[in-house]
């Protein structure tokens, strides 16, 4: 069975709507939303296997005789190069990834993906990540800018970062994350290629597809890592959680909050967000 990452990229590839694809599966165009969007985090495996044969259905794929990866030719169909009824191999696609299971998957898998995926990888999974909204784009780099600004200003060591910026989270080989906007104050684990171990600050702009993800996914791996404070900025709900866990608190600030205080500068950087929410009300 596909992993939803999967499913989501051959629903992108063969320009599949939630609604064409509930057509074909018979699975109500809700859940197959909630389902491939990640918003149902356990789904059925009766429902997934329905969505996964409904996207299949019909697929035309090229040979690859070196690829180890992929879909396999019928024995009436070899010399063909083309597969019309595919035979799924276990866990993965003809696309990139290798044949393993959920759990299995390192950063090597990770960087052998193709350029355009957007997926981060936690505990040996890969999570697909759905392309931002303009709001989020520009509520991710207004915060960056104001926390440039101040580290500038004040001759801080510390270094602001923006997505996509790949951050190897634990130091080893089974997760790589990519942080809407987060902060890194040792030098030494800024990499050209990543930062390798954990930021200080870490802030996640909310997504509908990914919200539980960052709520609650993600902040989990952040706290055990190392993280000290994490942000939750939800657009939608209009408001902003800020998990201290250096001191094992959590706040709740409305997004028109105009001095929201950085706990890892002790209160001496705050946050404007009602000046970032006034700019963001034409693209609400």
């Amino acid at each position: 069975m596909l992993s939803i990452s999967m499913l989501n990229e051959i629903r992108r590839e063969n320009r599949d709507t939630y609604r064409s694809i509930s057509e074909r599966s018979g699975v109500p165009v809700s859940t197959v939303q909630k389902v491939l969007g990640g918003i149902t985090e356990n789904p059925r495996r009766e429902t997934l296997l329905a969505i996964e044969k409904a996207l299949c259905a019909g697929r035309y794929r090229y040979k690859d005789e070196n690829a180890e990866t992929g879909y396999r030719l019928k024995d009436e169909d070899a010399g063909s190069g083309i597969v019309s009824e595919p035979e799924l191999v276990y866990g993965t696609t003809a696309l990139a990834y290798p044949k393993k299971r959920d759990g299995e998957y390192t950063v090597n898998d990770y960087y052998a993906l193709p350029d355009d995926y957007r997926v981060e990888l936690i505990d040996g999974v890969f999570y697909d990540m759905a392309a931002p909204s303009n709001p989020h784009q520009v509520v991710a780099g207004a915060l960056h800018a104001q926390l440039f600004n101040f580290i500038r200003a004040n001759g801080g060591d510390c270094v602001p970062m923006i997505s996509p910026a790949d951050v190897q989270l634990d130091c080893d080989d089974k997760t790589m994350v990519q942080p809407d906007v987060f902060v890194v104050c040792k030098r030494d684990k800024v990499r050209k290629k990543n930062t390798f171990g954990a930021p200080d600050l870490v802030m996640e702009v909310l997504s509908r597809s990914t919200k539980f993800h960052d709520m609650n996914r993600k902040c989990r791996k952040y706290r055990s890592s190392g993280v000290r404070e994490y942000w939750i900025i939800d657009l939608e709900k209009r408001v902003i959680i800020v998990h201290d866990f250096m001191n094992d608190e959590t706040s709740l600030y409305s997004v028109e909050e105009r001095a929201i205080p950085v706990r890892i500068y002790e209160g001496r950087c705050t946050i404007d967000f009602g000046d970032i929410w006034e700019y963001i009300q034409f693209m609400l």
